[in-house]
């Protein structure tokens, strides 16, 4: 007998694509009938795209309703993109499993969602359990704890086991990671791999262990077949489908969250703002002075590809500025020595990544282009930096207020072991909303 998973991860609001797939999906259901599940690997829900935005999520919970899903789990666009309170009702209405191992209450030790599942079909049970990334400060932030995942997983295991015939991992926590788990827990007969938005065509095989994964904004769907001889697992292997070779499906959900956010007015006669990707504008050295103010610091830094798209000025809706700052990006404030904080400025003013297109790290814009600062100066003449009016002391500890998508290492290598505090949880449209009399 064979059992088919079907299986989507990181569809990050791709919803052209994903309908596509609920389709599809559904012919399947009448195919193997109840020989078949359907699961997704989290960050589902991405609040760049306006319906997502419009319903804090909630839609994409009704999207997966409908695309009969049977298990989920979370990734960090749900877990860290969203307040501690919306993230508890975000699946309030799901008429699937969520469940996740590793995120729980600070000073708790019992997962929020439960840790897994048991579906039987046939008299076959299997097992399914779920483990998000460790984004540890950002989640601190937000009052929940994440720490641990391979502890927790380990732990349930061992309560799953006896239970059931098959084990399947939902693992939000990269593709590295999940070797490791392969490595790990042979007793793991298949991990749905994701988070890295990494796809293996045909699997890979690591301890015995297969590996699925199906890449990234609905490109495809993975499908893994489970062969058994009686309750025995004899054989598995995976596939991918690109979703360029299903059925087109219209949607019009993007002007569905669009309509919803047009009628949210934040302003009536705000300013224009204009896109300016290789010197500052009006609106990017506003938002250094406001990254600045916001997080209470001597100085601000970001980089003008933030502004995604112009506005003409006049009626600022709740769209318009959603359409200007995309983005799933917090504030950080950063503690540096003046040391530090030169070497910052100098290596910002080389402007080495102007021309790039960058993807992930909360970004949803496209180039990167200049760094803009507030409050920190050079003068060449005499090679003196200053904060404000003030010169510069290298011994001397100062903050910077920015953004959390330098902190991963790529862009300030400094930054990842400067003591930060995460501002959560405001994305960056929302602070600048707390500004309106600059808008």
């Amino acid at each position: 007998m064979e059992v088919k998973i079907y299986h989507t991860n990181d569809i990050h609001s791709a919803l052209h694509n994903y309908m596509k797939f609920t389709s599809f999906i559904k012919n399947k259901r009448r195919q193997y009938r109840d020989n078949m599940f359907y699961v997704d690997i989290g960050d589902h829900v991405d609040r760049s795209h306006p319906y997502t935005e419009a319903t804090l999520g909630k839609g994409n919970i009704e999207l997966l309703n409908q695309a009969t899903c049977d298990v989920a789990t979370l990734g960090n666009n749900e877990g860290i993109t969203l307040t501690k309170n919306q993230l508890k009702h975000l699946y309030d209405d799901a008429d699937f499993d969520v469940i996740c191992a590793n995120l729980r209450e600070v000073g708790t030790q019992e997962p929020f969602f439960k840790p897994y599942t048991i579906k039987e079909t046939n008299g076959i049970k299997i097992g399914f359990i779920a483990a998000t990334v460790e984004f540890t400060p950002f989640y601190l932030a937000l009052d929940w704890e994440v720490e641990g995942a391979f502890e927790r997983i380990e732990k349930y295991l061992q309560e799953l086991k006896p239970q059931v015939d098959v084990i399947i991992m939902m693992s939000h926590l990269g593709m590295y990671d999940d070797e490791t788990l392969a490595n790990k827990f042979p007793e793991i007969d298949l991990i749905l791999s994701s988070h890295t938005h990494h796809h293996f065509e045909k699997g890979e095989y690591i301890n015995g262990v297969l590996l699925a994964a199906a890449g990234r904004y609905g490109e495809y769907i993975g499908e893994v077949t489970l062969e058994f001889e009686g309750s025995q697992l004899v054989n598995k292997k995976a596939v991918l489908i690109e979703s360029d070779i299903l059925s087109q499906v219209e949607n019009d959900y993007y002007n569905k969250g669009k309509a919803i956010l047009k009628d949210m007015v934040i302003k009536k006669d705000a300013l224009p703002i204009d896109r300016r990707l290789y010197s500052a504008g009006r609106f990017s050295s506003l938002l250094a002075y406001i990254l600045k103010d916001f997080t209470k610091s001597d100085a601000g830094l970001i980089h003008t590809g933030l502004i995604a798209s112009p506005f003409e000025g006049g009626v600022l809706t709740e769209y318009s500025l959603h359409k200007v700052l995309p983005h799933a990006i917090n504030a950080v404030k950063i503690e540096l020595t003046g040391r530090e904080m030169k070497e910052i400025f100098t290596q910002a003013n080389r402007h080495e990544y102007k021309d790039e297109i960058v993807r992930g790290l909360g970004f949803r814009g496209d180039i990167f282009g200049c760094f803009v600062t507030d409050n920190i100066s050079y003068v060449q003449s005499e090679r003196e930096y200053f904060i404000g009016e003030e010169l510069i002391d290298e011994k001397k500890t100062y903050t910077l207020g920015t953004l959390d998508m330098y902190t991963f290492g790529r862009i300030f290598p400094q930054f990842r072991y400067s003591k930060k505090e995460y501002i959560m949880p405001d994305l960056l449209r929302d602070i600048v909303k707390q500004y309106i009399n600059y808008l």
